[in-house]
């Protein structure tokens, strides 16, 4: 199976998925007697998502031109100095890619801030240079195992976008999970990043052989 099969197959189970929930929310309608809210509540939904989606468009905007700023000044290099010692502890292999490093850094930085749609565009890009410089382009290195791990883990101080959606869900105390989330994603990216480091340590890759 092909990348472009593959890919097709993902878009085909996931369009199976949203009308099987579809189908399934109309016939819990109709056994319920509740048939006629269907087209009300499709409207009033669109609206919310609407009104939702404006709500989170100046944060996203904001902090989006920030980090870009940051990545055409040369401030992500400056970033990545400050990240230094801790990238030569995940990343020996790329310490003189000052570039990956940055964005690496720039990644990190977003999800601290809690800003998840800004690190998906950095962290893909990331991925293609990391890939770039992949010895084995059929198998995911050591180095792009690592960054998925660090970033899937989630660790954020300042919960941006989780904030922003409790106010606009009208919460009088947004900012009050900053704790609770900076624990649990603290241990979770520990968590993490250990499996991973478990993980490497035990299938013995090869980078010569490309065999693990």
């Amino acid at each position: 199976m092909n990348k472009q099969q593959f890919y097709q197959g993902g878009i085909t189970l996931i369009n199976t998925v949203w009308l099987f929930l579809m189908g399934l929310g109309i016939v819990i309608s109709i056994l319920s007697g509740k048939i006629a809210l269907i087209t009300p509540t499709i409207f009033s939904s669109a609206e919310h998502a609407i009104r939702f989606c404006i709500g989170l468009a100046g944060l996203i905007g904001f902090w989006s031109g920030i980090l870009k700023i940051a990545e055409v000044s040369g401030v992500n290099e400056i970033i990545a100095k400050f990240f230094q010692p801790f990238m030569s502890l995940l990343f020996p292999s790329i310490a003189s890619h000052n570039n990956i490093l940055g964005l690496i850094s720039l990644t990190i930085t977003a999800n601290l801030l809690g800003l998840g749609n800004v690190a998906t565009p950095l962290g893909l890009k990331t991925m293609a240079e990391l890939q770039k410089i992949n010895p084995i382009p059929e198998r995911a290195s050591d180095e792009i195992c690592t960054f998925l791990a660090l970033v899937l883990g989630g660790l954020s101080i300042i919960p941006s976008t989780l904030i922003a959606v409790r106010a606009q869900a009208g919460s009088k105390e947004a900012a009050i999970i900053l704790g609770p989330v900076f624990l649990t994603s603290l241990v979770g990216t520990l968590t993490t990043l250990v499996v991973n480091f478990v993980s490497l340590k035990l299938s013995k890759y090869n980078p010569k052989e490309g065999t693990r």
